[in-house]
């Protein structure tokens, strides 16, 4: 996939009018969030590196600690399309079809589709969280709930 500029949309040239795609930086958009991720992250596996666990472990341990906090520091490609939303980071590309999407909720940096009508525990891990750009975040926002409503509502 060719690399999208910060908060761009994709071409207008594209056989689906409502296609979206952009990136989210979180240094860039959040640079004390991104910074207290990173170091909670270092701090961590500093404390898993000197327990005295067998490499391995030490390795499952540092990935599994890690892994709730990518998305602080982590760059996020995003893309809404009529298929669905998808949401590229460290491990690949997670995708939501239109028809699994049942709410939109509004988060600090983006919008969370969530597979749920109701709040419930497990929605922190089976909902997509979209990060948008801080000057385009209405805009993208919109063309999301717009896709949403076109294809999946």
């Amino acid at each position: 996939m060719t690399t999208v500029p910060r908060g761009a949309l994709a071409d207008a040239a594209s056989p689906d009018p409502m296609r979206a795609e952009w990136t989210f930086d979180p240094w860039t958009e959040r640079p004390v969030a991104a910074s207290v991720g990173a170091l909670a992250v270092l701090a961590m596996w500093l404390i898993i590196a000197t327990s005295g666990f067998p490499w391995l472990v030490t390795l499952g341990l540092g990935a599994a600690a890690a892994s709730p906090l990518w998305a602080a520091f982590a760059r996020a490609d995003c893309r809404v399309d009529a298929r669905g939303a998808a949401r590229r980071g460290v491990l690949g590309w997670v995708h939501r079809p239109w028809d699994g999407i049942r709410r939109i909720d509004e988060v600090p940096a983006g919008v969370r589709l969530s597979t749920s009508t109701q709040a419930h525990p497990l929605e922190g891990a089976r909902a997509l969280v979209l990060p948008m750009p801080g000057p385009r975040r209405a805009e993208l926002a919109a063309r999301v709930r717009e896709c949403w409503r076109l294809h999946g509502r």
